[in-house]
């Protein structure tokens, strides 16, 4: 373990009676680095989140935030260390997005304020599906958290919603210096706004590669048992990854 992971997880295996939900997982992740996970559904992609965010116990292996094991830390020295942005929230408060922010914590709430600060005053429920994923991208970091952990976060938005989103990523990133992992199934997506990827299949990281290695579409392709390729054209800042 090196003093600069903020993530180490090391022989990671979780099951629930026969089945195997993850296998052999083993990532490290650096303060201030991003990484996009891909795979099919069932995969164990959540399921990994879920165990990063101490939300998933009675795994084998480690699984360590800034050097100490996730099984022993309290839930409130998690959450400075940690944020999960789910895909939808199952009861929407009836709060406005400034107060939502405000219960959400204090360490960081002029930051987190500041991505959405347009919504100030909306409330949570008059929110679409792109501007609520932002707000709860907000909420994690005015918690404070270092590492934020997010599952399909475009799921059901449009482009600019999408857009938007990609947006306050980079600002999180770039400005605040957090890390995240994403995780999607929009893979374009996922390359352009990590340096790394990694593929999961069966509960297991077949693949960790940079988003640029000319070998990650033939991976692609295994995980989800289709053809991809990448699309290239001179409109296109990055290139796009497409199943055929």
């Amino acid at each position: 373990m090196t003093k600069e992971n903020l993530l180490q997880i090391e022989g990671l295996r979780l099951s629930r009676g026969p089945d195997v939900l993850l296998t052999e997982v083993s990532l490290a992740l650096k303060a201030g680095e991003c990484l996009t996970v891909v795979g099919a559904n069932g995969a164990g992609k959540t399921t990994l989140l879920k165990v990063i965010a101490g939300l998933l116990s009675g795994y084998e292996g480690s699984v360590r935030l800034e050097g100490s094991e996730v099984k022993s830390l309290s839930p409130q020295d998690l959450s400075h260390i940690v944020g999960l942005v789910p895909q939808r929230l199952s009861h929407l408060p009836p709060f406005s997005v400034e107060e939502f922010l405000e219960l959400s914590g204090p360490d960081r709430l002029s930051q987190g304020l500041s991505l959405v600060a347009h919504l100030g005053n909306r409330l949570l429920t008059h929110l679409s599906g792109g501007e609520l994923q932002r707000v709860l991208i907000a909420g994690a970091v005015a918690q404070g958290a270092s590492l934020l952990l997010l599952d399909e976060p475009t799921a059901n938005v449009d482009p600019r919603g999408r857009r938007q989103i990609e947006d306050v990523l980079s600002e999180c990133r770039k400005t605040m210096g957090l890390s995240y992992i994403l995780v999607t199934h929009d893979v374009s997506f996922g390359m352009r706004n990590a340096e790394t990827v990694a593929v999961m299949r069966e509960g297991a990281v077949t693949t960790r590669c940079s988003a640029s290695d000319p070998g990650l579409i033939e991976k692609l392709s295994e995980a989800y048992g289709c053809h991809f390729v990448e699309v290239r054209h001179d409109d296109l800042p990055y290139p796009a990854v497409v199943s055929l």
